[in-house]
């Protein structure tokens, strides 16, 4: 509330404003997005298309597509980027929940095992079975 006080003489709902992003990233947009970073990144290191599209063991025409934005398999965009060095990167963009930090403390902490009570035991377990009508 402080914060939304503070700054309403900007007229701007801080929850609503993304500082880095003014347009909503959907799936195009992203794309477009990391077909461009790819572009930059080739150029910065002097590569032509034909050489990054060999070194990664794809075709130009992929790699083509790739800077345009367009949508390329999951795995030649892992190829280009392993040839920058940014396959690691990509990686950590989903987080790990293999151990959560509340794993790694109710592991420390060793909790007791929640213990279940157990079942009755039947009266007549060495008795001969009867039909219900029997009885």
């Amino acid at each position: 509330m402080f914060y939304r006080q503070k700054f309403s003489i900007f007229k701007i709902d801080i929850q609503e404003v993304d500082i880095y992003r003014a347009t909503p990233l959907t799936e195009q947009t992203a794309l477009k997005e990391l077909g461009e970073r790819i572009r930059a990144h080739r150029i910065a290191l002097d590569l032509s298309r034909e050489t990054l599209a060999e070194k990664a063991g794809i075709g130009k025409n992929t790699l083509v597509r790739l800077e345009m934005g367009q949508s390329v398999s999951l795995s030649h965009l892992v190829k280009v980027l392993l040839q920058f060095g940014f396959a690691e990167s990509l990686v950590d963009t989903v987080p790990d929940y293999s151990r959560s930090p509340m794993m790694l403390l109710r592991e420390s902490q060793k909790l007791p095992q929640r213990k279940r009570a157990g079942r009755k035991k039947k009266a007549a377990a060495n008795a001969p079975w009867v039909w219900g009508e029997d009885k």
